[in-house]
């Protein structure tokens, strides 16, 4: 009995005996996987806390960029805002210098064409002298062609009229007008002169 109570102690002893080393060895591995795992977390944290400077460093790149984007739309609307006032003072300033040579041109031409008419109706009213030398017949055809003076008279009125508010594009047609006027009425004043005879 006694030599089977020890056969049976020793088989308990030997089982954990077993167990012991079964145990140490599966410790060891636990502790060998908590290392391992702890890398692993340390590797994880590692490439987030990379991932992460990466993403911050990108986001202060891009709002660097945001920020200069905004610098240039300011310089550029300044630079727009500079450039259309320029234009704006320049088309100013052409229109002023535009005006004052119209002006300019309104009053040369108008005194030149007041010239030319002064110098046709003096030639018509040096005729007059002369009818009163002429034949009866001779003198009723003269004043007969001398009857459009009055109306051809007052439209190189209005022409003169028509300088004063003449524009850089009716200017030239005003100018026409009043040539054509004027020739007719110097052609006038001729049928009138050929009507009387020769001093």
């Amino acid at each position: 009995m006694k030599i089977a109570g020890t056969s049976s102690s020793l088989g308990v002893m030997r089982s954990a005996l077993l167990i012991v080393p079964l145990m140490l060895v599966a410790c060891g591995n636990e502790e060998e996987i908590k290392k391992k795992v702890a890398a692993v977390q340390q590797q994880a944290e590692d490439q987030a806390s990379k991932a992460k400077q990466a993403a911050q460093q990108k986001l202060d790149e891009l709002q660097k960029q945001l920020d200069q984007l905004k610098v240039d739309a300011t310089d550029a609307k300044a630079k727009l805002d500079e450039c259309t006032s320029k234009a704006q003072a320049s088309a100013e300033e052409q229109g002023k210098t535009a005006e004052a040579a119209l002006t300019a041109a309104r009053q040369a031409f108008k005194g030149a064409a007041k010239l030319e008419l002064a110098n046709v109706n003096k030639a018509i009213n040096e005729l007059g002298p002369k009818s009163a030398k002429a034949s009866a017949k001779a003198k009723a055809a003269f004043q007969k062609a001398l009857q459009p003076v009055a109306a051809q008279q007052k439209a190189i009125a209005a022409d003169l009229a028509a300088f004063d508010t003449a524009t850089l594009d009716t200017f030239k047609s005003v100018k026409t007008k009043f040539e054509r006027d004027l020739a007719l009425l110097r052609n006038t004043m001729l049928v009138a002169k050929s009507k009387l005879p020769p001093s």
